[in-house]
């Protein structure tokens, strides 16, 4: 046999061979060109033609022996690889001049497993009348493969991890159920109608309904019925004809309700999932779809097995096939989310709110250090995240802000402020609600116009008060600084224009103030702890504050303004249940078709709380029962 002399040239990906005349290609008879130490032309334009032909998967148009048999081999090579192709790379090209062949090298690269998968492989090629011609072979795909075997392509993920409560017991987690249904394969057709009609009324489902989905389903479809769990299956469901019990996996939380907008679902990936790689999702597998299954998908996901393996056709008598394993990711089990929910709070809110009429939300915090304890919203909130995520006017409960930009401007507690019945801001009037007490009309502390309510008060003080002030108050009240605390969660906006109304407006929380429940349940955490107290929910995710810190006076000055809300102002009714508070009402709508928001925020020795209620009466006779009812 003749041995070959190998001479080696470098080639880019894409790179044309440079230095040809106008019209002669780097295969082109014509051309005088060679290769680096060879006198063969060189072979750049047909290598980097390979690998664009292998990178769009169509090899037809490439110059090989027979392309339809070419492209026919390429996919049934990937036919069990899931959908997932390489990115191909050209390497080195080495000629041999003694036999007119070079053999290119390449890199295949597949987004696999955690780091991908990458190897090398080599395509021949031949000089025929002064043409490079591409030697197909399955060798070129992996150096391994032959004509009688293929790569497939086997994920598996593992047990999904749980969300815990701050009991370290699981709120949500991956459950052994089983599906209960017919099979219609194990069923005369006569016969379908009478056995889906007694498994549903076994079953407790609508038994027309079954009938019908019975009735629609393929002539060997196993019909699911209901998804239940083993001790929900009774023994009469075997006497069902046709009735089967197949085994499933599934996320089961406490409820359908329990915390549902901050839990999140989880389901099939969407479409866009799928199109996007770094989702790293399959039509068949279970991912997070929002709240925390979504953010926290791949702690919770954990990473799959991945293996990808050769399976050929042996060549004995019995050619049978046998695999090769040729890349392995071994599975990883994610990791729980350990949440600062407390599961008897958070169910006895739900059950608060479960037959409050509209939108109500309530959120409790720990005081000190923020934990998230509950976030309730009433049933037409639906799945959004109102308690944690709505945007709302945060009426007088803002002024506990405004309390503290104006004792930083030079007042305390017990400093006479004037409240007139209106008071007239450029083209605007202020006043104080339909019964604000007139024995606190005119001279009063601050601290009566803090547990009274006196609108005139706070609209006034904006004279002196600037927007940047106002947001430096609020931000060591933990609130209109936007922080990722690792959840769906909002902070709140004060960002007040300087026009006189709107800075008014803002002092007393409707302008261009908004705030969500746990935003106005953080301010009052502020207070009763005497720091700057941001809301945290997923263990290892606390953030730190931002914004000027409270001080040790500030913090008893504020204290003793909501608890004089609670002694001898609009509080009165949570006497005994808390130490401070505040209530709100918050205009919104259409002029002259105003609703109205009812807002408590409160605080005692171990927790902060605030009630909302979109549409509500007032903060003491809308806001201040749902509080009542959560902590009696």
């Amino acid at each position: 046999m003749q041995r070959r002399r190998w001479i080696t040239a470098a080639v880019a990906v894409g790179i044309l061979a440079t230095g040809c005349t106008s019209g002669n290609g780097p295969d082109d008879p014509s051309a005088t060109e060679t290769a680096a130490g060879s006198s063969l032309p060189p072979a750049d334009t047909v290598v980097a033609d390979l690998v664009a032909g292998l990178n769009a998967f169509d090899v037809t148009t490439l110059p090989v022996t027979d392309p339809t048999a070419a492209q026919a081999e390429l996919e049934t090579v990937f036919v069990g690889m899931d959908g997932i192709t390489p990115t191909v790379t050209a390497g080195s090209i080495e000629y041999s001049d003694s036999d007119e062949t070079a053999r290119a090298k390449l890199t295949f690269e597949y987004p696999v497993g955690v780091d991908g998968w990458t190897y090398e492989s080599v395509a021949p090629l031949e000089l025929a009348a002064k043409e490079w011609k591409i030697e197909w072979t399955p060798t070129i795909i992996h150096p391994q493969l032959t004509s009688d075997s293929r790569m497939r392509h086997l994920r598996k993920l593992p047990k999904r991890a749980a969300i815990n409560d701050n009991a370290g017991l699981a709120l949500v987690e991956e459950r052994t159920l089983f599906q209960v249904g017919i099979d219609k394969s194990q069923v005369p057709e006569a016969e379908w109608a009478a056995a889906a009609a007694q498994l549903a009324s076994l079953l407790e489902v609508d038994p027309v309904q079954f009938q019908a989905k019975v009735a629609a389903g393929g002539p060997k479809q196993f019909v699911v019925a209901r998804t239940m769990t083993q001790e929900e299956i009774t023994p009469d469901v075997g006497k069902v004809n046709g009735a089967q019990v197949l085994p499933t996996t599934a996320m089961v939380p406490v409820s359908d309700t329990f915390a549902a907008s901050l839990l999140g679902t989880v389901g099939t990936p969407t479409p866009e999932m799928l199109a996007d790689p770094k989702a790293d999702a399959f039509a068949s597998e279970t991912v997070g779809l929002s709240g925390l299954q979504s953010r926290y998908e791949k702690r919770l996901r954990g990473a799959p097995e991945v293996r990808i393996d050769l399976v050929g056709r042996t060549t004995d008598a019995d050619a049978t096939f046998e695999e090769q394993n040729l890349f392995l990711q071994d599975a990883s089990i994610g990791s729980p989310l350990q949440l600062s929910l407390d599961r008897e709070l958070q169910t006895k809110a739900e059950t608060v709110l479960s037959t409050q009429p509209g939108l109500a939300a309530l959120v409790v915090i720990r005081n000190g250090d923020g934990a998230l304890l509950a976030a309730a919203n009433s049933p037409t909130a639906g799945t959004f995240p109102q308690a944690t995520y709505g945007k709302f006017a945060p009426g007088s409960t803002f002024k506990v802000v405004s309390s503290l930009a104006m004792l930083r401007s030079g007042l305390t507690p017990g400093s006479t402020v004037q409240c007139p019945n209106s008071l007239v801001v450029g083209a605007k009037t202020f006043g104080n609600y339909s019964d604000y007490p007139s024995s606190k009309i005119g001279a009063i502390t601050l601290t009566e116009a803090v547990a009274n309510s006196c609108n005139t008060v706070f609209a006034g003080a904006a004279a002196t008060i600037t927007p940047e002030q106002l947001h430096d108050a609020a931000g060591s009240l933990g609130v209109g600084t936007d922080y990722d605390a690792g959840f769906t969660s909002n902070f709140g906006t004060v960002q007040p224009n300087n026009s006189p109304i709107d800075r008014a407006a803002s002092m007393i929380g409707q302008g261009q103030i908004t705030m969500s429940p746990m935003g106005m349940a953080a301010v009052a955490a502020s207070v009763a702890s005497g720091k700057t107290t941001i809301p945290w929910l997923v263990d290892g995710t606390q953030v730190t504050p931002t914004a000027p810190p409270l001080t040790a006076e500030e913090a008893t000055q504020l204290q003793a303004l909501m608890t004089a809300v609670v002694t001898d102002g609009s509080g009165r009714s949570l006497a005994g249940l808390m130490t401070g508070a505040k209530t709100g009402t918050a205009e919104y709508g259409t002029v002259g078709a105003y609703k109205t928001h009812g807002w408590m925020i409160a605080w005692n020795e171990g927790v902060s709380v605030a009630a909302f209620v979109e549409d509500g009466v007032s903060g003491s006779q809308s806001a201040a029962p749902l509080i009542t009812a959560l902590f009696s």
